[in-house]
């Protein structure tokens, strides 16, 4: 260090450093010290940093002291640095994004959207983090690496318990490194033999030399067994990977998510002497605990993948696009490829995600259900189906169940759509018999695919209301997810992101006393570049062609626009634009057999 002001070397012997930051511990009363360097070392200048950062008693590890090898690093980024290190609310909506997105500007959870790596339909069976690194963390003494080991706990599923891939997040894009590309490291599967998640225990079960790859741009890199390591005889596994020592500069390999919800199950082991780790049995590592407890909350960028299964969509069928369904009294319209939210029961783990969202019985004698359905991402295999309509839903509080129930037979149908490489279905409940009241009162309804627990997933598809029938029309915002599997009781979607407005359902069924006789016709309004356009959909009509009637307020009587076949829908254009009120019924050509009265409304 010939050359180092003296200060600066007694940083780098007993601090750490990040960039052309350098940082010193407090002790006692002493406030930590920051040096913070330009392009030439020697000249430093010294800040002293707002919280005192004495480190002390957070490394002594099972009791035993800890030396000059440390995690300051990480922990002092974390502290020290933490203002310059927060997200914009995509973080790749990545949202968790979600999918577009990610929390806070998209997916509050990214595990429960469908869309990007840990969103809805995730790349891993086992997974902590959301797919994206906001720190890197390295085990060293600011001069150099030694060896450590970096592990996540993960509790054994069902039916997954085959592990065939380990991937791994190098280092975080803010603070980029690709010198770290082609560092030689282990990957390694570990027991829990007694299933409490704590490695004090652990085993190594497998393991496999390879490579850091893709370091700083939160790309997931596979690491293959073969054969997979088999951990059924197990409750609890550990997965992770064993970084080297070197000679310097030290190195932050570890990837660690800090805007997901810390899952306590992030590990470290080493030597205090920096000494060689054993790699065979983790707990005789004399540096060992949760790196949430050195100050450092989040989950590391490690997951586990299975050769158990093959995602294979329920039912294995050709996909053949299934048309809007013309016969509903409601439907919130096609799936828009934005995202979908977790709408599943028993498939990655026991327990349940509902969505709700709201309709409208407007017709003054109600309606008579026959049958419920929602439009889902769906990769597990849908071996039963359950189904609510409530009544006053609000922000945690699930008002008045009005109707529900189980089947283990739903008829399950593609769409024709797809999205995020899942195939999206038409999960219906069928053969009911609800009546529900009329006159503008407003329900919510949920269906929710249940699978078999083999770890795969169900989202509801998010709509914007295209082909829309009834109202709402996928355009209102007030739909709200229950689960038991990310702790949302009634929660507003809208709290997870903008994409999250409204969500792909409907129900089936006749008007009751609706007129018109076996001829039923529902409306729905909305503006086409402008224009009014109305949505006609009908059903019950026999005749091979279909006469349009409108009567325009203030424009006298029906009138006939249009003779149409028989194909259960038809779109109107009116021409016009700004406020205007239409009424509309159909007939069997040429007849007088006609369907009930609808107004459609446009507000100025």
């Amino acid at each position: 260090m010939k050359g180092w002001p003296r200060r600066t070397r007694r940083v780098l012997k007993f601090g750490v450093a990040i960039g052309n930051r350098f940082f010193k511990p407090g002790h006692g009363t002493d406030m930590a010290q920051i040096y913070v360097c330009g392009g030439d070392p020697r000249f430093c200048d010294l800040q002293t940093a707002k919280n005192n950062l004495d480190m002390k008693p957070l490394f002594r590890i099972n009791s035993r002291p800890m030396k000059y090898p440390t995690l300051h690093k990480v922990m002092l980024t974390t502290v020290a640095l933490v203002a310059s290190l927060a997200l914009s609310a995509q973080a790749g909506r990545p949202s968790l994004s979600t999918a577009a997105q990610n929390h806070k500007g998209g997916a509050k959870n990214p595990a429960m959207s469908a869309r990007g790596a840990s969103h809805f339909l995730p790349f891993a069976i086992y997974e902590l983090d959301d797919g994206t690194m906001e720190n890197s963390v390295g085990f060293g003494n600011g001069l150099q690496n030694f060896e450590s080991l970096w592990f996540n706990q993960f509790d054994v599923i069902a039916g997954q318990t085959s592990i065939s891939t380990v991937s791994v997040n190098w280092g975080t894009p803010l603070f980029p490194d690709p010198s770290q590309n082609g560092t030689p490291v282990t990957i390694a599967v570990w027991s829990d033999p007694n299933g409490d998640g704590s490695p004090t225990d652990a085993v190594l079960l497998g393991s496999v030399a390879g490579t850091v790859q893709n370091s700083s741009t939160d790309t997931f890199v596979d690491y293959t067994f073969s054969p997979a390591v088999d951990v059924s005889a197990f409750s609890s596994f550990f997965v992770g990977d064993m970084t080297p020592m070197n000679n310097g500069p030290e190195l932050f390999f570890q990837g660690i998510d800090q805007t997901s919800n810390p899952q306590r199950r992030s590990w470290i082991a080493a030597m205090s002497s920096g000494g060689p780790v054993d790699l065979n049995n983790p707990g005789n590592n004399d540096f060992l605990g949760l790196i949430d407890d050195f100050g450092i909350p989040g989950n590391w960028g490690i997951r586990a993948d299975t050769g158990d299964t093959t995602p294979t969509p329920t039912p294995t069928v050709t996909v053949t696009p299934t048309p809007t369904p013309g016969d509903a009294l409601w439907y919130n319209g096609d799936f828009n490829d934005v995202d979908g939210l977790t709408n599943e029961q028993d498939t990655f783990a026991p327990g349940f995600s509902h969505i709700y969202d709201d309709f409208n019985v407007p017709d003054a004698d109600g309606w008579d259900v026959t049958s419920v359905f929602s439009n889902d991402l769906v990769s597990t295999n849908i071996i039963g189906a359950s189904w609510e309509i409530r009544q006053g839903i609000t922000a945690g509080n699930g008002g008045t169940l009005i109707a529900s129930g189980t089947t283990v037979a739903p008829v399950v149908t593609p769409t024709g759509r797809s999205g995020f490489g899942f195939i999206e279905f038409t999960v219906e409940v069928t053969g009911l018999n609800v009546h529900l009241a009329g006159a503008g009162a407003n329900y919510h309804l949920n269906v929710t695919p249940i699978g078999n627990l083999d770890g795969l997933r169900a989202f509801d598809s998010t709509t914007s209301g295209a082909n829309c029938i009834g109202t709402p029309c996928g355009d209102n915002d007030n739909a709200f997810l229950d689960s038991t599997l990310f702790g949302a009781v009634y929660e507003p979607v809208a709290d997870f992101g903008s994409q999250f407005s409204d969500f792909s359902m409907g129900v089936k069924g006749t008007v009751s006393g609706g007129g018109g006789g076996d001829l039923e016709l529902t409306a729905n309004g909305r503006k086409v570049n402008g224009t009014n356009t109305v949505n006609l959909h009908w059903r019950g009509a026999t005749s091979s062609d279909i006469d349009v009637f409108r009567s325009q307020k203030g424009n006298g009587g029906f009138k006939l626009i249009a003779t149409t076949p028989n194909d259960g829908s038809y779109k109107d254009s009116t021409g016009t634009t700004g406020g205007a009120s239409f009424k509309y019924k159909v007939c069997e050509a040429g007849t007088q057999n006609c369907s009930n009265k609808k107004a459609v409304l446009f507000k100025q």
